[in-house]
């Protein structure tokens, strides 16, 4: 009887490695799966992207035409120690952003990133002069600073915003999420009178 009973505990435990995330087993964060698409967009993606990034990146945004442009065009200066930048000629180019727009668009809901807030030393406090340079170079080019003047919200609605952002396409970088999450909480906390 304990044999079975043994037997039955190994098979449950086995049937749970199978169904479980591969990256779940390695204890390793999940990522998006994406599949490779099919068609001209195929041998662009594999042409012009791969030998920097896996496609799942992809996953992590949720950008309209003018977001996808902007950071392809990033990726056309970006050095990733194998290439010099993306090379993506223009018709190319077209055809990959309306795969991504469909696929990656406004409409659809980023992957969540993995993201362990940093502890803060006190180099990392902002002034409201480079905390306000910080936010209009990561958010004017989708919307005005008065957007941000305007909201008030805790620490960690900030932080959730300040994400959001990144995977819509702010030119953030994720270093600077917790200064400006101590500063917005500081200046546009849930007091109103701030």
């Amino acid at each position: 009887m304990i044999g079975f009973r043994s037997s039955i505990a190994c098979l449950v435990l086995a049937m749970a490695a199978v169904t479980m995330p591969a990256s779940a087993q390695r204890g390793r964060p999940a990522r998006p799966e994406v599949r490779l698409p099919e068609g001209p967009v195929r041998q662009i993606v594999l042409r012009s992207c791969t030998a920097c990034h896996g496609i799942d990146e992809y996953g992590y945004y949720a950008m309209d035409r003018t977001g996808w442009d902007a950071l392809v065009e990033r990726m056309k200066t970006a050095k990733s120690g194998v290439v010099e930048g993306a090379v993506i000629p223009d018709e190319d180019k077209d055809v990959l952003l309306d795969w991504l727009v469909a696929t990656f668009g406004p409409d659809s809901t980023p992957f969540p990133r993995e993201y362990v807030p940093r502890e803060l030393s006190e180099a990392d406090y902002l002034s409201d002069d480079q905390a306000e340079t910080r936010l209009a170079s990561a958010c004017e080019s989708c919307h005005t600073l008065e957007r941000v003047d305007e909201t008030r919200a805790n620490e960690e609605q900030w932080r959730a915003t300040l994400i959001s952002m990144i995977g819509r396409g702010a030119p953030l970088p994720t270093s600077d999420i917790e200064p400006l999450v101590e500063w917005l909480a500081r200046t546009r906390g849930t007091n109103p009178t701030n």
